[in-house]
């Protein structure tokens, strides 16, 4: 899609190219919550872009990895929200979905991020 914007980031820095994006509607993020070290980061990228945006989201899929990783005291302090998407809500709750052997046996979840009204959650 040549009329997409589409950068390079690094999670925590807003750079440059991070502040001439033109107007954002969805920002898509696949497995980003990887590792618990990089999630304030990531999350403090996804704020000020929703900032820039308010009605903007950031639609992301993640591999549950531990139970013990969560993001939600982050999303408080960040003033964010998520609602979680059922994968069975979009027919991706197979085990081998579009040749991949992804989510197979592994635990896969998708969210909706997006900033939290005030007074709301």
């Amino acid at each position: 899609l040549p009329h997409v914007p589409v950068i390079g980031l690094t999670w925590g820095r807003v750079s440059p190219q991070l502040l001439s994006l033109p107007p954002v509607d969805i920002i898509l993020g696949s497995d980003v919550f990887f590792d618990p070290k990089d999630f304030e980061d990531i999350l403090t990228t996804i704020y000020f872009l929703l900032e820039k945006n308010p009605h903007a989201q950031f639609w992301t899929t993640y591999q549950v990895r531990s139970a013990d990783w969560s993001i939600e005291a982050l999303l408080c302090k960040w003033k964010l929200k998520s609602t979680p998407i059922p994968l069975c809500s979009f027919g991706a709750d197979k085990e081998h979905l579009a040749s991949s052997s992804l989510p197979g046996r592994h635990t896969i979840e998708m969210m909706i991020i997006s900033l939290a009204q005030p007074g709301g959650t």
